[in-house]
């Protein structure tokens, strides 16, 4: 089996990460709840940990906030920020994570929101029109640091002072370029980001990082461990946004993962697994059939993913064939609705090549193989 699914999850994990959540399975307690000798053990390895994702993302450790996935810290943020109503904008490189929770404030008639076109290849074509779409209501711009589909990262940085100079809040839904590409807490507001992805952790990790000085409303209220005799949830962040138990094994894992990415190094990582996806994309438009619906794989422009299909097939055929030779892909619509109707793939989806550790240019050949027989079958 050849697993080429990195952007869905990160396969294999490593060994720390494993070790630590059964470490934390063994350990008992309940971190911050309780004055026993456990539950205290468990608060100090708790707070180690939001240390650890503090440094590496140039955050101070209040700042972190742990939660389930990335999609419920795009929730909390996209919600919290747009309580109060306004305009909101979303690129149309997006997730559904961030493009469901807007759809349902709009629906609820709490906002009003639109898609930005991402100009790929050309950023300054999108903070042209980003800047074009800016009203004077408002309040939040959200979007993806790199597409899941495309692999093309987002001008961020001009973004972020786009919004800067309008007064605008920043939310930055950084599934696929965390643990990959620099990721820092100042570069948005509110910065969301996956924990089993590019950081190596377990699925059902999460974070949230909120900017200095910005204060959410919250959409989830429940037992923190302090303040148990006040109604309301404490002001202090993180406790603010963690009510009930946290997924201790999960958040010990997430730690391991971090500190492995440290340990190999994130340029390296990323280095070596955008060769491994541009040896990919070279191959793959050599072959009669197949259409790329990515750019070629560029250093800091891209993430190591590329979209394909072949022939009039159908993306979960392919991806279906691809299976039955051994090669793991996923093949659809990868929870990104909009991207698909500028791609116009809305009948197709695509097959998306994500790579990672344990692949490189002997298995990428022998996949090109694949993808060249299927073509030559149709």
């Amino acid at each position: 089996m050849v697993y080429f699914d990195q952007a869905a999850t990160s396969y294999p994990k490593p060994e720390r990460v494993i070790r630590a959540v059964s470490e934390a399975l063994l350990q008992g307690g309940n971190p911050g709840h309780g004055g026993h000798r456990l539950a205290m053990e468990g608060a100090e390895r708790l707070y180690r940990a939001r240390e650890t994702a503090a440094r590496f993302f140039k955050a101070e450790p209040e700042q972190v906030v742990f939660t389930p996935s990335c999609t419920v810290a795009l929730n909390m943020a996209i919600k919290g920020i747009m309580a109060g109503g306004g305009h909101l904008l979303i690129s149309d490189s997006d997730h559904n994570a961030s493009l469901r929770p807007a759809s349902a404030l709009v629906r609820a008639g709490k906002c009003r929101a639109e898609a930005f076109l991402v100009v790929e290849g050309n950023p300054e074509k999108t903070l042209s029109g980003l800047r074009a779409k800016i009203r004077p209501d408002t309040r939040a711009v959200v979007c993806t640091h790199a597409s899941n589909v495309t692999g093309n990262v987002l001008p961020v940085e001009g973004i972020r002072a786009l919004c800067k100079e309008k007064g605008i809040l920043f939310i930055l839904d950084a599934a696929q370029t965390a643990g990959l590409l620099p990721v820092r807490a100042e570069m948005a507001d509110v910065l969301c980001i996956p924990g089993h992805k590019g950081l190596l952790g377990p699925m059902g990790t999460g974070m949230m990082i909120v900017g200095k000085g910005i204060f959410l409303p919250t959409i989830l209220e429940g037992g923190t461990g302090t303040a148990s005799l006040e109604p309301g949830m404490p002001e202090e962040s993180p406790e603010r946004f963690e009510p009930g138990t946290v997924n201790f094994p999960g958040i010990m894992g997430l730690a391991a993962g971090i500190e492995e990415v440290e340990k190999r190094g994130m340029e390296a990582v990323y280095r070596q697994e955008l060769e491994t996806a541009a040896l990919f994309y070279r191959g793959a438009r050599e072959i009669p059939g197949v259409r790329l619906h990515s750019l070629p794989p560029v250093y800091g422009k891209s993430v190591p993913t590329v979209s394909f299909t072949i022939g009039d097939a159908g993306s979960a055929e392919t991806s279906e064939r691809l299976s039955q030779e051994g090669f793991m892909l996923r093949g659809g619509y990868h929870c990104a609705g909009l991207i698909h109707r500028r791609l116009k793939t809305e009948r197709t989806g695509t097959v998306r090549f994500s790579c990672g550790a344990g692949t490189g240019k002997r298995e990428v050949l022998r996949f090109l193989e694949i993808v060249q027989k299927i073509a030559r079958e149709g």
